[in-house]
């Protein structure tokens, strides 16, 4: 029997994301939602990876219990000096900030497991690599959230040399991308997940989210901020106490919010989003287009002939009629 996890999704608790003066979150997923639609598509494990924050993962762990749902692994994808990495089977924080050496030791340290997440992106910070010279469990091939496809194929490629177990997230910012991509694993529970891994007998399934999906969530996300932004500033917002979306609006200035809903409404104006969506990804393809060349000429400088500069004798390359007679 084969289990099927999804080792990358984000909740509300993700934080937000800036854009010059508009500030907007990177997920509105409630954590219990997140767990009643991976048990709709038929997940076994749901792995919650919020950027530097495991409270997410933690109440959809409680809710998932309570209701004889699916597993649910605590994970953090966290941001360090050098890129970012996800921590599976998490009981503590890892704080964001540290060298990448230093934060997979505190990872190790609670018995926790690890994963380069999109380890070639060029949309997100991404180890590169640095992932040869790391101790990771996991590399994930199949990112289901970059739809620029050049940085999944690099690193299916990569992951070849059979050093890693290959794993595939969806990289869920909206429950509508839940499962989009998943890993197959001997088994069905986190025990079997976690030996899975260890042991590299993984295999993955899914795609990168079509553009459309990519459109929807980022409205989906406008919309929500606009939501909350009108109703702090009309004194009637509403949320659960420590909600995090509450929190980072009901700080923001009036000000802050205005400017923030001008610029929600010029982004929302048709065909704009699915531009911004078409553009983004041109870029990246682009970006990894150069990264090629680059490569190609570094590697072509690596098998030039070194010439010969000794002074005992005349070289291989020695200039013609530089040869004494």
């Amino acid at each position: 029997m084969l289990g099927h996890a999804d080792v990358h999704v984000h909740t509300k608790y993700s934080g937000v994301t800036e854009h010059g003066f508009l500030r907007f979150p990177e997920s509105v997923s409630n954590p219990n939602d997140v767990v009643r639609i991976a048990k709709r598509v038929n997940l076994d494990i749901v792995c919650i990876t919020d950027h530097n924050s495991i409270l997410g993962a933690l109440k959809a762990k409680d809710f998932a219990k309570e209701h004889d749902c699916v597993e649910v692994v605590v994970g953090e994808e966290i941001s360090t000096a050098d890129g970012e990495i996800i921590g599976l089977f998490l009981n503590e924080l890892v704080p964001p900030g540290l060298s990448v050496e230093e934060t997979v030791d505190l990872v190790r340290q609670q018995g926790g497991m690890l994963v380069a997440p999109h380890p070639f992106s060029y949309h997100v910070p991404a180890l590169g690599l640095l992932v040869d010279d790391i101790d990771l469990d996991g590399i994930e091939v199949i990112n289901g959230g970059h739809i620029d496809g050049p940085a999944n194929d690099r690193a299916m490629e990569h992951s070849r040399s059979g050093r890693w177990a290959r794993v595939a997230g969806s990289d869920a910012h909206s429950l509508s991308q839940i499962g989009c991509a998943y890993t197959l694993f001997p088994g069905e529970g986190e025990e079997d997940f976690r030996k899975a891994l260890r042991d590299k007998v993984t295999d993955v399934y899914g795609s990168t989210m079509p553009l459309h999906l990519g459109v929807q969530w980022s409205i989906g996300i406008v919309l929500k901020a606009d939501e909350l932004m009108l109703r702090s500033i009309l004194g009637v917002m509403e949320g659960e106490e420590g909600d995090p979306l509450v929190d980072v609006i009901s700080h923001m200035r009036t000000d802050q919010k205005m400017m923030a809903l001008f610029g929600s409404a010029i982004y929302l104006t048709p065909p704009i989003p699915y531009l911004a969506g078409i553009a983004s990804k041109a870029i990246m393809r682009k970006k990894h287009e150069i990264r090629d060349q680059m490569n190609r000429f570094r590697r072509r400088l690596v098998m030039k002939p070194e010439i010969n500069h000794s002074h005992d004798g005349a070289g291989a390359l020695d200039p013609p009629g530089s040869q004494k007679r």
